[in-house]
């Protein structure tokens, strides 16, 4: 079956009708078939356009398609019926709008359906530019010979019209609308309709007046009352109103009620993650400080409800509940059939994850057509992890999971991911690593930092500290960092992060550093601590073999401290910083080269303070939380 192809042309003030318009036509569609919709508007928000995405959560055969247009030349146009906006002209827009759709049903919005109106959207059109119902009321009041119309002609209702977009354009029929509405601007009385009726005359194709029964019709045809299709309340008193005397306002009310109920209930987001920074005995690492401190805490709102999926737990029939900063988290059963269960008891209306570490969840989600919203932070193809293998002192255990990644694939080539990346340099990895095709769509999704507002990057009086900010482990190479602390003994050295206590030869590795008197160990920080370690230092280095975007570099930029790193994650380090170049294997050769970074840092203050004003405002402007929140509230709208 062909799919439906509808339109609207309206403003920002209209979103709650139109809401019950599309829902009372999904509603009452007989067949499954497919139903585009184009909205049509100059002004219309972000948070109004993801409130209609809402009625995807119902209606999966609802495909919404915003276009922002800036139609100035028809704001200029006349508009002779106060209570009519101007939106009404931009129908006439829509052939050029849709080049590639021919034909389309244009409603107003001020309308309810109470039937299928497949059976008129498949209505043959001909060579006909429209086809519309005949307007009784203007037969009534005798307008036609005003505008130069013989009473013998039709004149149809311009509140639903089914468009011959294809013969329209051919014809130039949008121009020659607007050209007329010019010339005749003093001649005409209902201003847009008017002019449809004058230019496509002739070649207007007359459909039974249930599909646009409009204020009129309940006066003149009762006999239809009861299998009208299409309700158009017509005139200025709307059902939603008080005032409004119409006696199908009540059909009207009782559609918005049920429209409501679908759309103020919450979306049900499922957050995939291995770690939650702690939470719930959790390890603290990166993307749990991301799940926890940013997606959980600022993401849910009044449309939006989260939980966090940690993967299988211990028990094999029962979820483990946990409840971290007003989140729940589960760990699912670890049989197979139970955590099915658990998954469609929850049926959740969209999965968000961070890489994704584990496919348990995935493999065992009943409804396969849920879609995943996958943001890639850090993947690792092969030739990455030939990379961190060149390290032998502390072997980073190789994770590589093709399982995960040929699932990713699959979803990817059955429309069910949607890539975000925080960084553009991460994206040709992603493409390797999942065998995506070289066009795929990755939309750019900057990871948010929390902003210290009342922090002054020019007045602070920072001292002569360089940190480490990471765990003390594999990957991170946190040895380097100390043997730059021995080669640069006049300044103070901080490592802020945890020594892995359950390898007993990591712990008693990092002994030998203990007794520098340059270096000091503060353990794992967060908070007010962490923060006022940033405030305080100059710098920050980075020594890991390995590392996509670290939080770390954000959170530093954010309190003027600069960088020193042989990583340069979307040139971040060598724009705010130093970039050492690439340092492979264990690293110990390259310690001078760290160590000449930091003094040439520490000795130009005039140009360490350049930089770490630079990477503040940096991060003000890319890695706010409001535009973090602005985007990825946005995608989870849109991928419903």
């Amino acid at each position: 079956m062909t799919p439906v192809n509808i339109a609207f042309c309206i403003n920002d003030n209209y979103v709650e009708q139109l809401i019950v318009v599309l829902w009372s036509i999904m509603k009452n569609l007989t067949t499954g078939r497919d139903v585009n919709v184009w909205i049509v508007s100059s002004d219309m928000s972000d948070a109004s356009k993801n409130y209609l995405r809402k009625l995807r959560l119902g209606f999966k055969n609802l495909y919404l398609n915003f276009l922002d247009i800036d139609a100035k030349e028809l704001a200029q146009l006349p508009r002779t019926i106060d209570y009519i906006s101007a939106e009404t002209y931009y129908r006439y827009l829509l052939p050029n709008l849709l080049p590639n759709v021919d034909k389309i049903l244009y409603m107003d919005a001020d309308i309810v359906v109470n039937g299928d109106i497949s059976p008129l959207y498949d209505t043959d059109l001909a060579n006909c530019y429209i086809a519309g119902a005949d307007d009784s009321y203007i037969a009534a009041i005798n307008h036609k010979p005003q505008i130069g119309l013989d009473n013998s002609e039709l004149y149809v209702n311009a509140g639903v019209l089914l468009m011959n977009l294809k013969q329209m354009r051919t014809d130039n029929i949008p121009q020659k609308l607007i050209d007329t509405t010019k010339n005749m601007a003093s001649k005409v009385k209902y201003q847009d309709q008017d002019i449809i009726n004058i230019v496509c005359r002739g070649k207007i194709l007359e459909f039974d007046s249930i599909y646009n029964y409009t204020s009129h019709n309940i006066l003149k045809e009762k006999s239809k009352y009861k299998h009208a299709v299409v309700i158009h309340y017509t005139g200025k008193n709307k059902p939603w109103m008080s005032t409004c005397r119409n006696p199908m306002r009540k059909m009207w009310r009782q559609y918005a009620r049920r429209a409501k109920k679908m759309v103020t209930r919450k979306i049900h987001v499922a957050l995939l993650i291995d770690e939650f920074f702690g939470g719930a005995g959790t390890a603290f690492g990166g993307y749990g400080a991301l799940a926890r401190k940013y997606i959980a805490k600022y993401i849910p709102n009044d449309d939006i409800e989260m939980d966090v999926l940690l993967g299988a737990g211990g028990h094999r029939f029962r979820s483990r509940k946990y409840h971290v900063d007003n989140v729940n988290l589960y760990r699912l059963p670890r049989r197979h059939w139970a955590s099915r269960q658990f998954l469609r008891r929850k049926n959740y209306d969209i999965y968000l994850s961070i890489e994704l570490t584990t496919d348990w969840v995935l493999r065992h989600e009943p409804d396969t057509t849920k879609k995943l919203i996958l943001w890639i932070q850090d993947p690792r193809p092969k030739y990455e992890w030939d990379e961190i293998e060149t390290m032998t002192l502390m072997p980073e255990p190789n994770y590589y999971n093709q399982n995960i990644y040929d699932l990713v694939n699959e979803l990817y080539h059955d429309g069910r991911v949607r890539f975000v990346s925080q960084g553009y340099f991460l994206n040709q990895k992603a493409i390797d690593l999942y065998k995506l095709d070289p066009d795929v769509e990755i939309q750019y999704m900057p990871n948010p930092v929390e902003l210290d507002s009342e922090f002054n990057v020019e007045k602070y009086k920072k001292k002569n500290m360089i940190i480490f900010l990471g765990r003390l482990e594999d990957v991170k190479r946190g040895w380097l960092f100390c043997e730059t602390a021995k080669r640069v003994p006049e300044y103070e050295f901080y490592v802020l992060g945890k020594i892995n206590t359950h390898k007993a030869n990591t712990a008693a590795f990092w002994k030998q550093y203990q007794n520098i008197p340059n270096l000091h160990f503060a353990g794992h920080v967060d908070g007010d601590v962490k923060n006022q370690f940033l405030k305080d230092a100059k710098i920050l280095v980075n020594t890991s073999i390995h590392e996509a975007l670290p939080v770390s570099f954000l959170e530093a930029l954010s309190y003027g401290c600069t960088l020193v790193s042989n990583r340069n994650p979307d040139s971040l380090t060598e724009k705010f910083g130093i970039w050492i170049g690439d340092v492979l294997g264990n690293g110990f050769e390259s310690i001078d080269l760290y160590a000449d970074a930091v003094r040439k840092l520490m000795t130009d203050d005039k140009l360490r303070s350049k930089l770490a004003q630079a990477g503040r405002k940096y991060v003000e402007q890319v890695h706010n939380i409001p535009r973090f929140v602005r985007d990825m509230r946005n995608v989870i709208y849109q991928e419903l």
